[in-house]
């Protein structure tokens, strides 16, 4: 299967490539590179087949790169409330504009299945358990953004491609471009560089996956397309409370502590309990590492010095999108082809 990858030399896409490939699957990745942290597309992707370093707000260059393909996985964009609300604009041109511009690049050459890489954040804060059919509830610019490129693809694509959403659980572990600011990673590397395990709040409730389990999910939505579907991604087991998250850290690394902070994190509200029995029920099996192991890989690249300074701009999206601004590198492109997605977006965003 000829496979794009747009945003595949990320935390995910750089583990999705490597799976990818040893299944045999042709991937070409196209991205951007927009976090400026001087990636070797070489390293990061050694098994790639086709490297296209490319805007991936760039209609021209989605044209050629999906040219030929059987499925276009989009998983570029900003990641996260905190980097979203740098700039709302770009925010709304990477995880909005830039998925429709596939779409309509997907539509224009047959592609014939459109995979969308989506987030549980999309749910907000909600009582009881939600899943796939509970109505979403952003709470800021990046679950705003997911919700509404869901929709926009699958109107774009009805009748034209299979589009599959996956709404992916908070993720954690290694990978080759290595991201320490979800709370799992933050929370390990904190524990072997200071001895302290930041806890702010603790109720909050978090569905987690292990980054490999994604890459192998996504591998097996590939090869059984059938019709619409969204599936959240993770597995019912590994629901967590942030404080169980920092209990389990505190178990995996000798010494370290907890240090409680304020009862709640007002700059991150979500609060939320998530089914996985429709993924379940499709791919029995599937996400089957527990959050440990998680915790363990990235302890052990500490530890084995692999990682030397958890702190680097180059392992947190926040700091390595201000970074990238800051040279003037990455702006909102204002192009007449993201405009009216932009005002499509606004539109949405203030009814």
């Amino acid at each position: 299967m000829r496979v794009v990858l747009l945003g595949g030399a990320g935390y995910i896409g750089t583990v999705a490539t490597r799976h990818l490939t040893a299944l045999g699957h042709h991937v070409t990745v196209v991205d951007g590179l927009i976090y400026q942290r001087d990636d070797d597309p070489q390293r990061l992707l050694p098994t790639v087949s086709a490297f296209v370093h490319a805007d991936l707000r760039d209609s021209a260059a989605l044209h050629r790169a999906l040219a030929g393909a059987d499925a276009v996985v989009h998983m570029g964009g900003l990641v996260g409330e905190p980097a979203c609300a740098v700039d709302e604009r770009l925010a709304a041109e990477l995880n909005f504009a830039s998925p429709a511009l596939a779409a309509a690049a997907a539509r224009d050459l047959g592609v014939s299945h459109y995979v969308l890489f989506s987030s549980c954040s999309v749910y907000g804060q909600h009582e009881g358990t939600v899943d796939e059919d509970t109505e979403p509830n952003p709470l800021g610019i990046y679950a705003r953004t997911k919700v509404l490129a869901e929709q926009y693809v699958r109107q774009a694509l009805a009748g034209h491609a299979t589009v599959t959403v996956l709404r992916l659980a908070t993720v954690h572990g290694r990978s080759p471009r290595q991201r320490l600011d979800s709370v799992v990673n933050r929370m390990t590397a904190q524990a072997i560089a200071t001895g302290c395990i930041p806890l702010n709040g603790g109720a909050q409730r978090r569905p987690l996956v292990h980054v490999t389990d994604v890459a192998e999910v996504l591998s097996a939505v590939l090869t059984h397309p059938h019709g619409y579907r969204v599936f959240n991604v993770g597995a019912d087991r590994e629901n967590y409370t942030i404080a169980q998250i920092a209990a389990t850290v505190a178990r995996a690394v000798p010494g370290a502590r907890i240090d409680r902070g304020p009862e709640r994190d007002e700059a991150d509200a979500r609060d939320y309990r998530t089914s996985f029995r429709r993924l379940a029920d499709v791919f029995p099996g599937a996400c089957p590492t527990p959050l440990i192991d998680g915790v363990r890989q990235i302890a052990e690249a500490m530890t084995d010095r692999q990682i030397t300074d958890p702190d680097l701009p180059e392992y947190d999206n926040l700091h390595g999108l201000l970074a990238c601004r800051a040279t003037g590198r990455l702006q909102p492109l204002r192009s007449s082809e993201c405009d009216p997605l932009f005002q499509e977006y606004t539109a949405h965003a203030g009814a």
